[in-house]
């Protein structure tokens, strides 16, 4: 069965919605661009295309690549100013921009992507990854994703900053065991099919499919086209589209981080 999670995702923002009409919240976000990824373009205007609809402020601030210094001045007011609540730098950047060393300069409260290691919220693909896996877990009748996880297999595909290594570090503070699978690894079919719950973030096409894939399991595909998704809807008991699935879900959770630190919880 496939689960949306644009659905998903609009019954977290309505719920944001909701609470910053009741606690009179000014949410603001900036979102850095500095790069000539066709593809960066396009998710900048889908988070401020959301977050203006939801009642948050998102400002975008471009660069050339002959702006670095200008970017880093920019950083440095954001950072100190008071009605910002997060601050972005769309991934990727120019070439030999070093993203990590930008990425250090953001103030960690107002790190709503969760890179740092010192901010206090977790990356938004990860929390993307777990709705989902609670979204799995309600319509398999548990109230609470830790008692649908129990006991289960969890493999998750990629190692990447952005979603791989982020979700595997948040199921692990949660207790849960997992079954690391990177491009190094010897042999990796057996141990995909002998999961129970798959979450893969590989950006590799198709690499999901009825080839390594057990009867009757749960499926989160987080890279774009990693699930083939004619095989695995055969074979997979749950399991989320590639458009329309992880993608929505990564913004509702950004957008999350942002009111929460509008409310000065990571604070």
């Amino acid at each position: 069965m496939k689960v949306s999670g644009k659905e998903v995702a609009e019954a977290i923002l309505k719920k944001l919605e909701k609470s910053i009409k009741s606690k009179n919240l000014k949410p603001k976000l900036a979102i850095i661009l500095a790069g000539n990824n066709p593809s960066s373009r396009i998710y900048v205007s889908n988070k401020i295309k959301t977050a203006k609809q939801y009642g948050i402020e998102a400002k975008l601030f471009e660069f050339s690549k002959s702006e670095k210094q200008k970017l880093l001045k920019t950083l440095d007011k954001l950072n100190k100013d008071p009605k910002v609540h997060g601050i972005i730098i769309q991934y990727q950047v120019y070439e030999p921009w070093n993203f990590d060393e930008l990425i250090a300069k953001i103030n960690p409260q107002k790190d709503v992507d969760g890179f740092l290691e010192t901010a206090p919220y977790s990356g938004a693909a990860a929390l993307a990854v777990w709705e989902m896996l609670t979204a799995f877990s309600l319509l398999e009748g548990f109230k609470k994703t830790e008692n649908f996880l129990k006991g289960k297999k969890i493999v998750i595909l990629g190692r990447g900053r952005a979603a791989g290594m982020p979700t595997i570090k948040l199921l692990a503070n949660k207790g849960f065991k997992i079954i690391s699978i990177d491009k190094d690894t010897k042999n990796p079919t057996p141990k995909i099919k002998s999961g129970d719950v798959i979450i893969s973030a590989t950006g590799v096409k198709n690499i999901i499919n009825n080839t390594n894939l057990k009867k009757g399991s749960y499926v989160v595909g987080v890279g774009f086209g990693d699930l083939n998704e004619e095989e695995v809807s055969k074979i997979a008991k749950l399991y989320n589209p590639n458009i329309g699935g992880i993608g929505p879900l990564t913004i509702a959770c950004l957008l999350k981080n942002v009111v929460e630190s509008a409310k000065g919880v990571g604070n």
